[in-house]
């Protein structure tokens, strides 16, 4: 059964407790703006928590040699989504946790974002600064022109993260897994596709990378294949042990030496 108490267990405040039958805290009972106060702080922390976490990230992207804009963010940006919004998702961030390490309200972000204002100098600034960009990172494409580059940068930017991410796999501490190989190669082949599609088939690095991608596929097919046959001789070979008439105790033998025990302990007991 639970009773309630006073207790000062804030500053000079009283504050009533309610405890159950051992004498442990179930509730306290605080004023509504009291709460509300607490309700702001733990909000404001955990945004907080969220941008420092976003930043943190960037600077481990930084460290790793993880430069360029992003793919996902170039293409998106380059499809005339607002980049404050693109960038801001791109590292995680809500849009009230923005605002407010910004210095700005939610409201007027999200005019921003949405395009309905022109953020200042100092505004686009200290949004810049909370998400690591610079402000050129921040601007719209200008016209078409501006898009078609942005792609090609993020089509770029996609090859040489895919390169990055099949050196790790052949060359990095995991096990080699031909799939995951597989995946990255597919990718990259893709994007380096669209790129000669675009104009840019006389590129001796790109033309270097789709030779690349013939080669590793070609031996990913017969790692693979060489895996199929050695599995399918071992379980050829398996079958022919396993098949044999010896290998496999007959109904009667089995039963004999489940019967064993049984006839020793019988000859012991006749013996006494």
């Amino acid at each position: 059964m639970s009773e309630s108490s006073n207790q000062k267990i804030a500053g000079d405040k009283d504050y009533q407790r309610i405890l159950d039958a051992d004498g442990k805290t179930l509730f306290v009972v605080v004023p509504g703006n009291e709460f509300e106060l607490l309700t702001q702080t733990v909000d404001a922390a955990r945004e907080m928590i969220e941008v420092r976490a976003a930043l943190s990230s960037r600077l481990v992207d930084r460290l790793g040699g993880q430069d360029g804009v992003p793919a996902t963010v170039a293409h998106r940006i380059a499809e005339g989504q607002s980049p404050v919004r693109v960038w801001r998702e791109s590292r995680g961030l809500k849009a009230i946790a923005l605002a407010r390490a910004a210095g700005i309200s939610p409201a007027y972000l999200s005019e921003i974002e949405t395009g309905k204002k022109d953020g200042t100098f100092r505004t686009m600034a200290a949004i810049a600064r909370v998400l690591n960009v610079s402000l050129d990172d921040l601007a719209p494409p200008a016209d078409d022109d501006s898009r078609k580059a942005r792609e090609r940068s993020a089509l770029v930017e996609g090859v040489r993260a895919q390169v990055r991410m099949l050196v790790d796999l052949v060359t990095g501490p995991v096990d080699f897994n031909t799939a995951a190989v597989r995946r990255v190669v597919t990718t990259l082949a893709a994007d380096g596709v669209t790129l000669k599609a675009n104009g840019h088939g006389g590129e001796p690095w790109l033309d270097n990378v789709l030779n690349g991608v013939r080669a590793v596929l070609d031996l990913v097919d017969k790692a693979e294949s060489d895996i199929i046959a050695t599995a399918a001789r071992a379980r050829s070979a398996l079958e022919d042990i396993i098949t044999q008439p010896d290998f496999m105790p007959s109904a009667e033998a089995a039963a004999r030496v489940a019967a064993e025990p049984e006839a020793v302990a019988s000859s012991a007991s006749a013996a006494e």
